[in-house]
This record gives structure tokens, sequence and C-alpha cells, in this order.
């Protein structure tokens, strides 16, 4: 199983007429970004933080990575940007359909060589304080290897349920501190993926 999901791991760029569906997505971001555990501060056994686990590794377990998304269709989910609660499983919606998500939508749109607005957005922000007080000078380096893992854990996911996925670059930050209200210098986008139905042929 694991060796076909790794053979058959691709970026595809073609959508289904029908979108994908919210239980899809929800699924999606389970297997890929929910809190599994969370562990308190141990002194005794050199463990001065709190810690949790998720299906992809960060490094020292800080988990900086918050993950935003950004619906253009989704059956059963209104359009508009929803930040992902990990430890609740649950999409919190942060603004309806407006002119940031347009924005966002064709900026995605344009990175992937599209003709037409990726179904799913999704962004994926660090949270740098959580990193910079035990990385200091490689923090941001650190950074960057969190979104790789979580990028190919994102693509096996999708693969493994049929879904399309595409991986792309850090994104608009500017625009998208501006389209859900955060402080650009303590979280920035650093990543976005686009999710989507599988076109399928007969």
């Amino acid at each position: 199983m694991l060796r076909r999901v790794l053979e058959s791991r691709k970026s595809i760029r073609g959508y289904s007429a029908l979108p994908i569906t919210a239980q899809q997505l929800g699924e999606f971001l389970y297997r890929v970004a929910r809190v599994r555990q969370i562990t308190e501060p141990d002194p005794a056994r050199a463990r001065y933080y709190e810690v949790c686990s998720r299906p992809y590794p960060s490094g020292g377990a800080t988990y900086d990575l918050e993950v935003y998304v950004t619906i253009n269709s989704c059956a059963g989910a209104p359009s508009g940007i929803y930040h992902y609660d990990p430890l609740k499983h649950q999409l919190c919606k942060i603004t309806g359909r407006n002119t940031y998500v347009e924005a966002l939508l064709r900026s995605a749109q344009s990175a992937a060589a599209l003709s037409f607005r990726p179904q799913i957005l999704i962004t994926l922000t660090s949270r740098f304080q959580r990193l910079s007080w035990k990385y200091r000078g490689i923090a941001y380096a650190t950074t960057l290897k969190n979104v790789g893992v979580l990028y190919q854990t994102m693509y096996l996911v999708a693969t493994a349920m049929g879904l399309a996925p595409c991986g792309l670059s850090n994104g608009n930050s500017s625009l998208f501190a501006e389209a859900v209200g955060t402080d650009y210098f303590a979280e920035s986008s650093v990543g976005e993926f686009i999710l989507g139905s599988v076109q399928r042929f007969s």
C-alpha cells in the first residue's frame, strides 16, 4: 500500500466537475494535521516545555505551522477563509467570500498555471516565536524543513484518498496577512498547497 502511494504520488492540476466534499476535506485535514497527543513539561525527564504529536514531524515537536483553508468550491462547505483547529479538528470561519478570497485564489491559479480557480487553497503560516526561542539563528531554516515534511504528508494522504494535490510556493505573504488579520512579523505564510477532486476518465 505504501509503495503504491509513493510510486503514484504526483502533482495533479486537473479537477472533476464535481467539487471535493466537506467530508473529504475533513478526512484529509484529520489525516494530515490533527493533534494526536499533548505531553506536559516534565523537567525530571529533561522535557522543559509542552510538546504535542501530530501525523507529521516538526523540529523540537514545537509545531510552529498553522493551517488555513481558502475554499472556492466544496460540497457542504461555503466559500471563504477558515483556520483549522488541530486540537478540536474543526474549521473556524474567518471570513466569507470577499475580494481577499478572490485575490488569493487568483494568485494560486497563476502560480499553478491553471486556467481555472483551484477548489481548495491551503496556506501554511509559521508562528515564528514557537521556534525562534529554541532554534534562534536556524529558526527560519527549521520552518522551511517543517513545510517540506508537511507537503510530503499532504501529498501522500491526498494520493491515498484519490484527491488531486499540488504544492506551490509560499504565496503572497502580505496579502494573506491582510486577508486573515495576522501580524506579518509574528505569523506569516510560508507555503501554499492546492487540493481538489480528481477528474475521472472512462
